[in-house]
């Protein structure tokens, strides 16, 4: 089903194939192997302080999709009785068939696009499962031959094992980027025919009284 709806028109989250999967794995597995087999001597504080660079980093990027994606939360949760007071309008009998359907596909479709950022935003802000270092561990450290050593292997395992949660945070929260940026178009679309339409429809009927009736009248 995905396959028939253009990309631009609702987009789609393509899950990785197997191959893929297996390659991604593949690669978190020669990652930790390599911070196993890492020796850093003299360098131990230069790599620590990288180490913590990096795990912050993360913990970083974590965090913003959660704040992006409450705070989406909160401008589709606001937009909501705004959406339940122009609903009713559409209904005035004053407002022509022609003009009511058009505004009535455009808001279904923004609504469309507004319910599905906000489920890609609970996702994104869902409880899920994050390597932390705990006091114990950092204790360990501490009392080995090698602290500073052991800390940074510490620190970049627990950055390989945050690796796919917050990737696929991330991934989420464009997701709902990419909805917002189609409900808002048609909100946009929205206004711009009602402020149209009008004028179109005046157009319309002046080219028909006033060129085409002449026109048509001059031939038996």
């Amino acid at each position: 089903m995905a396959k028939l709806i253009p990309g631009w028109l609702w987009p789609c989250l393509t899950p990785l194939s197997p191959e893929e999967e297996s390659q991604q794995h593949n690669w978190l597995l020669s990652e930790r192997e390599k911070v196993g087999r890492g020796s850093w001597g003299d360098k131990s504080d230069v790599v620590l302080e990288e180490a913590r660079r990096l795990f912050d980093a993360e913990q970083e990027r974590r965090r913003g999709a959660d704040s992006k994606a409450g705070l989406y939360l909160a401008a589709i949760t606001a937009l909501m009785p705004i959406l339940a007071t122009i609903l009713p309008g559409l209904w005035d009998e004053q407002i022509s068939k022609a003009l009511r359907c058009t505004l009535l596909v455009i808001f279904i479709c923004a609504l469309l696009y507004l319910m599905r950022a906000g489920l890609w935003a609970l996702q994104t802000i869902k409880v899920s499962a994050t390597t932390q270092l705990s006091a114990g561990d950092i204790a360990q450290s501490v009392s080995s031959t090698k602290p500073e050593e052991n800390l940074v292997t510490q620190l970049l395992n627990a950055v390989i094992c945050n690796y796919t949660g917050t990737n696929q945070k991330i991934s989420r929260i464009k997701m709902t980027h990419e909805f917002l940026i189609r409900a808002f178009f048609c909100f946009a679309a929205f206004l711009a025919v009602q402020v149209a339409w009008p004028a179109v429809a005046w157009t319309i009927g002046w080219i028909h009284n006033g060129i085409i009736t002449p026109l048509m009248s001059c031939f038996p």
